[in-house]
C-alpha cells in the first residue's frame, strides 16, 4: 500500500512543513482537504489545494490558497 507524507507549501515559497504521515486517502469535503492515515485517524486542512501527488516519492504536496 502506498502511504504518503503530506507537505504544506506557502505560495511563493519552497519551504515545506510536514502536515501528516502515512496518509492513504485525501479528499475535498466542505471546503477542507481531509487526510486519512493507515490507522483511520483524520487530519483536516483548510484553505489549501493539492499541487502534487507523487507515488514514486510517496509525497503529497498541498499549497496554501491565496484567499485563505
Amino acid at each position: 500500500m502506498c502511504e504518503f507524507v503530506v507537505y504544506l507549501e506557502e505560495n511563493g515559497s519552497k519551504e515545506r512543513e510536514v502536515v501528516a504521515r502515512k496518509i492513504i486517502k485525501a479528499k475535498k469535503k466542505d471546503g477542507k482537504t481531509v487526510l486519512m492515515d493507515a490507522s483511520g485517524n483524520v487530519t483536516s486542512v483548510e484553505h489549501v489545494s493539492i499541487e502534487v501527488v507523487d507515488t514514486l516519492m510517496q509525497e503529497l504536496i498541498l499549497r496554501k490558497e491565496r484567499d485563505g
